[in-house]
Parts: structure tokens; sequence; C-alpha cells
């Protein structure tokens, strides 16, 4: 019979400095374990012992043994004595250690240190280096105004690449050797399984940079050479923008805003992933009296909390789609319901059905342009009379990167750009960032979108019945004087503020 009595009393014990860097706090809180002393054996391989209730749990061991790089004495203690321990060693002797990310342990971000991309972190860092290294890569990113950061795994290293105003950039690197121990990292911070390694994972965790707070939005997936990893850095509680900020001025957010004060149809926001349809929805939400009207919302995931809002998160693996979702909302007597996402025939249905009895619908589409949603509903397989009479609005938009400000110059428009964006030849002068130290050298900063507002006229209402194609809708619209995406991203580079060559590569080549 096995003894379970208390060998140590982890409190009494003075741990070295040594131990609580092989363990950080976040791992012993997770695991409910102490570092106790740290041994070197005959092979130069360091042993960590470790206070646990449960010293016969391999999985538990094994796990540690992953994240702290070295081999895990455990030695058997009482759970309350741990978690006392935990608590008194950490706060009188951790002081020195890395600053823990995880909201719920108190954790914040300072001023960055800098990590230029020449840096590579080596192997004996272990646990504490992985710990720094995920830091500092966050750090920076999100200095850099980074939105994603891609740690990618490779033959001999892990290249970080973060993703800047929509471009993709190379960060830093780091040595193979350490990346199972970032990941691990990672995974605690997210909480998700650190031993399960051949399937993807989600999750996610919350972070403090000076006053901002951020939710991190995790997914890894296996690759040839270790697990890749990226994370959306989303900003938590920030201001919303305006429409003159998005980039909807003009006629457009006189349409857009006479269309909000509708009291039912639908408004889709169309364009492809990364387009910043979520955002404009949420901005539209700040356009709309939310003290006098029930607003509902089904999302994937949250990513803006609303007063005065309720915010249902959706989760398909557990039965809760968006068609579910907008069911039950429909049960909850609301005047204006946003949908994240249509993605099926079924959503659809509903959606244009909440629209057709008295409630205003705010949902996006994935496609390339107005004409392409309108045709897109009907391919959906959509009644196409039930579509034109829901509709009561088509947007779409892409996002375009800003002239850098601090290096914006004229910049000499050639006849073949003046023919191929059907420019006058007048004296209207066109801007590119020279490149300096605020842009990276690349010339711009931030981004705005382009965008066209089609109001459902009633030549396109006959054109969705007729179930004509994209390109003929496309010609409607024209036809009818609205601005299309070219015409705006052509608005924004005559005033400055994007320039011609970004309105080719976001627009152009994707809408003619």
């Amino acid at each position: 019979m096995r003894d379970n009595s208390p060998a140590v009393r982890p409190q009494d014990v003075k741990v070295p400095q040594e131990a609580m860097l092989l363990l950080t706090r976040d791992t012993a809180e997770r695991f409910h374990v102490c570092p106790l002393a740290v041994t070197e054996l005959r092979n130069g391989v360091k042993a960590l012992s470790i206070a646990t209730a449960d010293p016969a749990n391999l999985m538990m061991l094994d796990q540690l043994q992953q994240l702290c790089g070295c081999r895990i004495n455990p030695v058997q203690a009482n759970e309350q004595d741990i978690l006392r321990a935990i608590e008194a060693h950490y706060t009188s002797s951790y002081t020195d250690a890395p600053m823990d990310l995880v909201k719920e342990y108190g954790g914040t971000l300072e001023t960055p240190s800098v990590v230029t991309s020449e840096t590579v972190v080596g192997p004996q860092t272990e646990q504490r280096g992985a710990s720094t290294t995920v830091e500092n890569i966050m750090q920076r990113a999100i200095t850099d105004r980074a939105s994603d950061i891609h740690l990618e795994p490779h033959q001999k290293s892990v290249l970080v690449r973060n993703r800047i105003d929509g471009i993709m950039y190379d960060q830093t690197a780091y040595e193979l050797a350490i990346h199972t121990q970032v990941i691990s990292r990672i995974k605690i911070l997210s909480n998700l399984d650190i031993a399960q390694t051949r399937l993807p994972q989600d999750g996610r965790f919350d972070v403090t940079f000076g006053k901002q707070e951020y939710d991190v939005r995790v997914s890894i997936v296996p690759s040839a050479f270790g697990e890749k990893a990226v994370l959306r850095l989303l900003p938590k509680n920030a201001t919303m923008l305006d429409f003159v900020q998005l980039g909807i001025d003009g006629r457009n957010s006189v349409t857009l805003e006479d269309m909000l004060t509708r009291p039912f149809g639908m408004i889709l926001a169309t364009g492809p992933t990364g387009s910043g349809k979520t955002t404009t929805l949420y901005s539209c939400l700040t356009k709309i009296d939310c003290v006098t009207k029930n607003v509902i919302t089904a999302e994937d995931p949250i990513e803006y909390q609303f007063p005065r809002i309720t915010q249902m998160q959706v989760h398909p693996k557990i039965g809760l789609t968006f068609a579910a979702g907008l069911r039950a909302i429909l049960r909850q007597d609301p005047d204006i319901i946003m949908v994240g996402e249509i993605r099926d025939l079924e959503t659809l249905e509903i959606a244009v059905q909440a629209a057709l009895t008295g409630h205003l619908v705010l949902s996006t589409l994935h496609c390339n342009d107005a004409a392409a949603g309108a045709a897109r509903m009907v391919d959906m397989g959509a009644e196409p009379f039930l579509i034109a009479s829901s509709l009561n609005c088509l947007t779409a938009q892409r996002l375009v990167r800003k002239v850098c400000e601090h290096c914006r110059e004229p910049e000499t428009v050639s006849d073949q750009m003046r023919e191929r964006l059907n420019l006058p030849n007048d004296n209207t002068v066109y801007y590119r960032g020279r490149g300096c130290t605020h842009c990276r050298n690349t010339g711009f900063l931030g981004r705005i979108s382009v965008f066209e507002v089609v109001p459902i006229h009633s030549d396109i209402e006959h054109a969705i019945v007729r179930k004509m194609p994209a390109g003929e809708i496309r010609a409607i619209i024209s036809s009818l004087g609205f601005l299309t995406l070219l015409d705006d991203g052509i608005a924004k580079a005559r005033t400055g503020v994007t320039s011609l060559d970004e309105v080719i590569r976001a627009v152009f080549t994707t809408v003619m």
C-alpha cells in the first residue's frame, strides 16, 4: 500500500532562484506544483525537484519535463501547502523573472525591449527563454502595429513574421531547438493541450500593453518541422472608428446613414476575408439608437463589446451555428440584428425572412463587390424575389495603405497609368511615400477602406429577380451613377490619402 503522507512542506523550503526560473509561476499554478531544488546529474543534465500532490501522474511529469527542459523529480506534498508555497515564494522572490502575460495572473507588458530582425535566441534559454521570447515577439508586434504574428518553423530555425497594414514582414528568428518550449508557453497561456501536437488547436488569452488591453486569438497547426502558431492581436475596448476614419465619406456616408434609419430590411457588407467588413458593421452599430431599440448580435468571434447590445458568441461544435443563433434571436423581440457572416443557405433564408418581417438585419458576405454579392445570394439558392424585396443596401470594401504623412512627396503619373485608370490629364497632384523611420521605409503608415455603397434601385431589383450575372448587375450599378470601389480609390488618391499603385494593388485587379 502506497504511503500518501506528505514528505515535504514546500512553504518551509528555501527555494533557489535557479529552480524558480526553470518553473514559471503560471506553470506552477496550472499544474499545482512548486519547485524545491535543482541538482546536476553526472551527464550534465539538470534535475528539478518539485512538490506535487500526485507524484504518480506520469503525464503531468512528462509535460513538465518538456516545459522545463530538464528531468523532474516529484516529491509528495499537501495540495494546500503547495498553493501557499507558490504564493509565498513567487511573491517574494520572483521579481526578476519575466512578467506573466495572462491577465488572470495580473500580467502586463511594459515598455518593449528591442528585438531586431537579426536576433536569434539560443537553445540554452530553456523555459525562461521561451517565456521571454514570446513576450519580446509580442511586444515588438504591438509596437509595430501588427495585426497578426506568424511563428513558422523551418528546417533549422523558426521565422517570426508580422502582418503590418496587411503586408507580411520578416521580423526575427529563433533556433528550432526551443520551438517546442515556445509553443508550449503559448498553449499554456491559451489553455490548450500541450501534449497534443498532431491536431490543430484554437484558443485565446488576454494581454495588457501599457494602458491598452488586447485579446489574442491563437491558432496552432502541425507542419513538417513543428507546429506553426498564428496570433491575432485584437485591441479590447478600442474607440470605434467613425465613418470618416473608416473611409466612408461624401455620398457613401449619407446613403449608408439613411439606410440605417430604416425600420426593416437587410444591409450587407461584402468583400474578401480581412477587408474590414466586421469593423464597418460595428461602426454602423454606433450610429443606431440602442436606448429605444433592442439590438442583438450573433458573432464569431465577439471582437468589441458594446453597452446596451446583447452579443452572442456562436459555437458551431456544440450546434450553436449562425442559423441556430439567428432563430433564437428572433424569439428575443429584436429590433435590429447583426449576424457576423452569412455562410450558408439556411442562414441566408432566416436573415431574409427576418428582414421581411420588420427587423433591420446587418451581415457580411464573402464576395468581390456589391454586384457579386447580389448574384452570390441567388447562387446560394434563396428565392430571387425574396432577396430583391428584403435588400436595402449592398456595400463593398477593400483596405488600402495610407501614404505616410512624414515622407509624402508628389508622384509623377505616367501616360500608361492615366490610360489604365482613365484619369483626366489635369493638374491633380498624386502622392507617394518616399520611406522613413516612421513607416519602416515602406512609404505607408496605417490603412483606410475604399467603399462602394449601393442602395437597391428598382433596376437592380429586376436584375436580381431575373438572375442576371454579376457582370451585368455591375454595369447597371455604373449606369445608375453609384461610386464603385475603383472610383472611391481614385478619389482618395486625388486627395493624397493613398497612392495610385496601392489602388491598383487592392482594387483594380479584383473588380475589373
